[in-house]
C-alpha cells in the first residue's frame, strides 16, 4: 500500500508541470488572443499596470497567462503584461523584475517564465530592451535594469515570456540535501531550471527617485 502511494505520489509530481515545448505550441502559438508585431502596438493592446515602488520582501505578482496577448519577440510569439512607472530625467533608476517558479517548484523538472524586458517612453519608442542576465536560486529568479532617462514622463516595461527556447535551461542553482545513508550529512545537489511559457512575476521600481 505504501509502495502504491509512493509511486502515485511520484507521478503527481512529474505531472505537475507540462512540456514547455508542446505546451508553447498549442496554448501560444497556436492561441487566438491579440498578436502584436513590435512593443508599440503591445502596449496600445492592452491595459497597463501601475508599477510598485519599493514594495518591501512581499511584492504583488501578476500572472502571465494564455489568456494575456502576445507579441513577437525576436519573430517568436510571446505572453506579456506592460507596467507604468513615472521616471525622472538624469535620475540614476533600478527596475528589478522577480519571476517565481511554477506550481511551487513542486515536481522533478523545474521551470520558470524567464522575463523578456522592453522598455518605452510615452512616445512608445523603445529604448532598452534584452534578455538580462538571469539571476537568484531555484525558487525564484531576477532581473535587473537600470540606467537614467533624458526626460521626466510615464515610461512603459513590457514584460514578456522568452519563449525563443521553451524548456533551455536558465538557472542552475546548489541546493543542500540530507544525505540518504548518513542522515546528518549534507550533500550539495545541482539543481536546474528550465524557461516556461506562463508564470508569475513582480516588477517594481527599487528605490523612489528623489
Amino acid at each position: 500500500m505504501r509502495l502504491i502511494l509512493l509511486l502515485s505520489f511520484c507521478l503527481a509530481l512529474i505531472a505537475c508541470s507540462a512540456n514547455p515545448q508542446r505546451l508553447y505550441q498549442e496554448q501560444v502559438v497556436n492561441a487566438t488572443t491579440p498578436l502584436a508585431k513590435t512593443p508599440a502596438e503591445a502596449v496600445r493592446n492592452t491595459a497597463a499596470e501601475p508599477m510598485q515602488v519599493a514594495p518591501g520582501w512581499r511584492p504583488k505578482q501578476w500572472q502571465i497567462t494564455a489568456q494575456e496577448p502576445r507579441l513577437l519577440v525576436e519573430g517568436v510569439p510571446s505572453n506579456y503584461r506592460v507596467f507604468s512607472v513615472d521616471l525622472k530625467a538624469n535620475k540614476p533608476f533600478l527596475i528589478k523584475v522577480n519571476s517565481w517558479c511554477v506550481n511551487s517548484c513542486l515536481g522533478f523538472s523545474k521551470y520558470v517564465l524567464a522575463p523578456y524586458l522592453f522598455l518605452l517612453d510615452d512616445k512608445s519608442t523603445v529604448i532598452g530592451q534584452g534578455f538580462g542576465q538571469i539571476r537568484g536560486q531555484v525558487g525564484v529568479v531576477n532581473q535587473d535594469l537600470a540606467g537614467q532617462v533624458t526626460h521626466d514622463g510615464t515610461y512603459y516595461l513590457i514584460v514578456a515570456a522568452d519563449n525563443r527556447n521553451p524548456g533551455e535551461q536558465v538557472l542552475f542553482d546548489n541546493v543542500m540535501v540530507v544525505g540518504i545513508s548518513a542522515p546528518t550529512a549534507v550533500a550539495p545537489l545541482r539543481i536546474g531550471m528550465g524557461s516556461y511559457p506562463f508564470g508569475s512575476v513582480a516588477p517594481f521600481l527599487a528605490e523612489p527617485q528623489e
